[in-house]
């Protein structure tokens, strides 16, 4: 029996693409500081998806619900104050990085994420 991949590991790796392919464009299309924003804006997405994802998702069973769903709360915590602090620090500790890039990195990467899930999901319930 072949054992899926939860949803949850598929969105950040779907927006870690996402981050590559925009960093190439950008590479290929503009300069090497348009892929880097670009690609620094795609991680500062997906990290925080993948914390999101592990926090949530690390129990299972229909017994565990109410402790799936305070995971649920405080996972959406942990991905809002992460994004937060690493969009801080791109801005704190690099001059080089350009804003227009790296928000449009990021935001390119949350509509990814959130628009593969149908295709993720292809009709099945989360388990």
């Amino acid at each position: 029996m072949r054992r899926s991949v939860h949803p949850a590991a598929v969105t950040p790796c779907i927006q870690c693409a996402v981050a590559i392919v925009g960093a190439t464009v950008g590479l290929i299309g503009h300069s090497m500081l348009v892929a880097v924003s670009l690609l620094a804006g795609g991680l500062i997405a997906a990290i925080p998806q993948a914390v999101f994802g592990w926090w949530v998702y690390r129990e299972r069973g229909a017994r565990r619900a109410r402790k799936i769903a305070h995971n649920l709360f405080i996972g959406e915590g942990l991905k809002l104050s992460l994004s937060a602090i690493l969009l801080a620090s791109a801005w704190s500790y690099t001059d080089e990085l350009l804003a227009e890039a790296v928000l449009a990195g990021f935001v390119l990467s949350i509509l990814a994420g959130q628009l593969s899930l149908p295709l993720i999901m292809n009709g099945r319930p989360l388990s």
